[in-house]
Formats: C-alpha cells, sequence, structure tokens
C-alpha cells in the first residue's frame, strides 16, 4: 500500500486521537496518508484519489459515511470500532497496529456487502436516485399519525402497510434498524433483502427474507407526512401517489477484513450480550 485515507468522527475525542497516532505511525513506515472527516472529501472527491484503502475510525455512522464515499471508486474500507455498537467493524483499537502489519504485508480479505439502489417516481415522473449500504425507509413525519404504504413484490401486489413505517435492508442493515423494529438478522454475506414494517397495525404479513434479484416498489397511500430516510439521512419529504422502487444494486461495499467471515456469529453474540 502507499496511500491511505483515514477518516475520523471530529465529535468523538477518541477517534481524533486514535486517528492522529494512526497517521503518525504510517507516515513513520513510509505510507502517504491523508487524514480527515467526510464532508472534507465529499467537497473534494480528489482528496481519495490513488488511495488503496480507506480507515474509518468511528461507530457505524461514521463507517456508512466511510462507504458512501468509497463504494464508487471500489476502495475498500477498514473499519476500526470507537462507537458504541459498531456492527460493521470487527477490530477495535487495541488490534489495530498487528491488524495494519499483516494488511501492510498483503494479508486480510475482502468482504463484499450488498447495496441498494432506490429511486423515487412522482405522477410517473422519475425524481431522484440513492444508494444504501444499510436500508431505504419510508416512515412517518408526524408522531401521532400512521401512514399507508402499499408494497409489490416484482409487480405483485404483497399488502398495504398500515404502521409507522416500512424498511427495506440489505444484509449489512439487518442488525441495524430493521433489527431494532423486529426484522430478521441475515449472514452479511447474503445478497438478499430484508423487508421489515415498523410497528404495523391490523396485518398478517410480518417481515421477510427475499430473492436477492427481488424488486420492491413501496407506494405511500396516504395524505399524512411522510419522508424518505437512506441509510439515516437526506429525510426527504413524500406525496400521497409516491413510488420508491428498491432493488439490489450492481455495485458492492467493500471492507478489508482480517478475521475469517465465521467470526460474525461470535461478535454479534457479544454485542447482543451489551
Amino acid at each position: 500500500m502507499q496511500r491511505i485515507a483515514i477518516i475520523y468522527n471530529p465529535f468523538s475525542e477518541a477517534s481524533i486521537i486514535h486517528s492522529a497516532q494512526l497517521t503518525e505511525w504510517l507516515t513513520a513506515r513510509g505510507i502517504d496518508v491523508w487524514r480527515g472527516i467526510s464532508q472534507e472529501c465529499r467537497e473534494s472527491p480528489d482528496l481519495l484519489d490513488d488511495a488503496d484503502l480507506m480507515v474509518a475510525m468511528g461507530g457505524d455512522g461514521t463507517v456508512l459515511r466511510a462507504a458512501r464515499l468509497a463504494f464508487p471508486t471500489s476502495l475498500p474500507v477498514l473499519p476500526v470500532a470507537l462507537g458504541h455498537l459498531s456492527f460493521m467493524a470487527e477490530i477495535g483499537p487495541q488490534e489495530l497496529y498487528e491488524g495494519m502489519e499483516t494488511l501492510l504485508k498483503g494479508g486480510g480479505w475482502h468482504d463484499e456487502r450488498a447495496l441498494i439502489d432506490a429511486s423515487l417516481w412522482r405522477e410517473g415522473e422519475h425524481i431522484l436516485d440513492f444508494v444504501a449500504l444499510n436500508e431505504v425507509v419510508i416512515s412517518r413525519r408526524d408522531v401521532s399519525r400512521v401512514i399507508n404504504v402499499e408494497v409489490l413484490i416484482d409487480g405483485s401486489p404483497l399488502t398495504t402497510y398500515m404502521a409507522d413505517g416500512v424498511i427495506v435492508a440489505t444484509a449489512t442493515g439487518s442488525t441495524a434498524y430493521a433489527m431494532a423494529a423486529g426484522g430478521p438478522i441475515i449472514d452479511p454475506r447474503s445478497r438478499a433483502l430484508a423487508l421489515v414494517p415498523i410497528a404495523a397495525h391490523l396485518t398478517n404479513v410480518p417481515s421477510m427474507v427475499l430473492h436477492e434479484a427481488a424488486v420492491v416498489t413501496m407506494a405511500l397511500r396516504s395524505r399524512d407526512n411522510s419522508s424518505i430516510a437512506i441509510d439515516g439521512r437526506n429525510n426527504l419529504p413524500l406525496r400521497e401517489g409516491d413510488e420508491v422502487m428498491a432493488r439490489r444494486s450492481a455495485q458492492v461495499c467493500t471492507f478489508l477484513r482480517l478475521r475469517p467471515s465465521g467470526q460474525f456469529y461470535t461478535q454479534l453474540a457479544a454485542k447482543l450480550r451489551r
């Protein structure tokens, strides 16, 4: 590796300190390092030119921000756990330097994670496209009202949820908002999608694991205030009749890993016991 980018969380003292120490350690070994926050890269994407690796030092939010910067160019991301949950990271600061030694010698493996392509349609007109690592969510904006969301799978009607919202999640996102809403945990190697209603009323259609090629259409059938969020961001308002189509993307997000893939289950159980 010749050049490494380090993304840190400016609101976390631990992230600031550990990222500065890693920068010094790598520089002493002749590695060209850029260190900064995700906003800097969004404003100047060329900062990542010629990078061989991105190290995301923080919680899952920091990893999500790093992944959004990395996956368009297939730049691998090494998540380092410095947050409260850190489901996406396998190593913490105690293992960081031993792990970096292994990576600099050519060790480790690429863990490819599925992404979701989503598009917003209004009155038959294509409005916006999105890419999500975790999930696409349609949810209410008024805390006192539920919304009606008609769901179709591959063009065939499934049900209309009267709920606080509906989630379409990747396997990576199955341990995030989808899990909190009662959805299934999916092996991160899977390309399947999860459909998870949020606090649904009067329905006999529970959370579902969908085929990896499934196309999910969510159509808003109520006038109450609602919005769409992509990985917890955007929060764009929706109108009655708006449709959101979600499917697995042809792109992937690549994490750089050091431990065997089966360690996911051991780490998951430990994190859920917290």
